[in-house]
């Protein structure tokens, strides 16, 4: 059926995939193909999520401070997102690194210390009471 149209290591690998009723991992092995592919050729992929769209200035600039991060021989795959919830700044994937330079992010990371110091007094507070016990 695809004798002549595919290589016969493709043809041999949907036979083996169909004698094993695995034909729904087909998209799987793609994907895991297409990673080592990139590898090989020295592609890492990168994404950059902006609260806004960002200028062809701005998306060169970090694509170049991003080319200083993967080293020499690689070719960085750049994509770019706009999600406004993170109100400003960048988050920056490279390969399976994430780093979080959002505005959303600092305020949480202030929220949960402004938190945290409150419990921390409240409790100060509780063990710092006197406490009498009247006999009767």
């Amino acid at each position: 059926m695809l004798e002549g149209q595919v290589s016969n290591v493709t043809l041999n690998l949907m036979a083996t995939l169909a004698g094993n009723a695995r034909l729904a991992e087909t998209p799987k092995i793609v994907d895991s193909y297409v990673q080592l592919m990139k590898a090989k050729r020295g592609e890492v992929e990168a994404t950059i999520i902006s609260a806004d769209p960002l200028t062809k200035a701005q998306t060169e600039a970090v694509a170049a401070a991003m080319k200083n991060q993967v080293g020499e021989g690689k070719t960085v795959i750049l994509s770019t997102q706009v999600d406004p919830s993170i109100l400003g700044g960048l988050q920056v994937q490279i390969g399976d690194q994430f780093l979080d330079l959002s505005v959303g992010s600092k305020i949480d990371a202030l929220s949960r210390t402004t938190i945290l110091n409150q419990k921390k007094v409240q409790r100060k507070e509780h063990n710092n009471r006197n406490y009498s016990i009247d006999f009767v």
